[in-house]
């Protein structure tokens, strides 16, 4: 398994990554086969001066889990979705329609926002189990501060999308049960805008919205040193 994520993992993950713009190409859209041509070109030169330059490779290394890792991405994993099932189960409430705030710009709102699972949500959740759960398992910065970012981050974005994905199959949308307004909604950067006063979310909008943070650590991890660890893998 191991010798398979340190030999084939980046490059897969560089053909994945535009695989949806060659399928729109392959269907007749004349714009979908230059932005596939172009982003596939660009992932390849970015993994080859990964891979093949020394000063560009990626501080870390491919490994089997330890007990202590498996079990802190499993808690974690569980608690983000039965903190979003909770909010939902308790705090929302179809004869509440109105906001009930609890401090300035956040309080509670039920809100059911309709959105049925797609093809496209499949396609998706399969791209954060290739990286947050193969990368955030199995794969361990050097800097072992940025790795337990790493590892949370990638979990708490598992856990978002477990939570969306199952919500819209199950059920056909979200029971969103809170809202932010004003400053706060660029918590959501894609959700704020002019036109609306504030925006109503469930948790897992906000954990899958860590999805951002295993980007930020892969380049800060070319700056800042390693440091040894006290837990050797088993």
């Amino acid at each position: 398994m191991i010798k398979f994520l340190e030999r084939y993992y980046s490059m897969a993950l560089v053909l994945l990554l535009p695989a949806p713009l060659w399928l729109m190409s392959a269907s007749g859209n004349p714009g979908a086969l230059r932005d596939a041509s172009i982003w596939t070109a660009v992932l390849l030169a970015c993994w080859l001066l990964i891979a093949k330059r020394r000063g560009f490779q990626i501080r870390g290394n491919w490994r089997q889990p330890t007990a202590t890792e498996t079990k802190l991405y499993r808690r974690l994993l569980l608690s983000v979705v039965l903190i979003d099932v909770a909010s939902q189960a308790l705090l929302f409430s179809a004869d509440r329609p109105e906001k009930v705030e609890l401090f300035k710009n956040f309080g509670l709102h039920s809100v059911y926002h309709q959105s049925d699972f797609e093809f496209f949500h499949v396609v998706l959740f399969l791209y954060f189990l290739y990286l947050f759960f193969l990368g955030a398992l199995f794969f361990r910065f050097s800097n072992k501060h940025l790795d337990r970012v790493w590892l949370v981050s990638s979990t708490f974005a598992l856990g978002g999308a477990i939570a969306l994905f199952g919500s819209r199959l199950l059920f056909g949308g979200a029971f969103n049960s809170f809202y932010f307004a004003g400053p706060l909604m660029w918590i959501c950067p894609p959700c704020a805008s002019p036109h609306f006063r504030s925006y109503a979310w469930t948790p897992a909008d906000f954990f899958v919205h860590a999805a951002f943070l295993p980007l930020i650590v892969l380049i800060v991890s070319y700056i800042v040193p390693a440091t040894e660890r006290s837990v050797t893998s088993k």
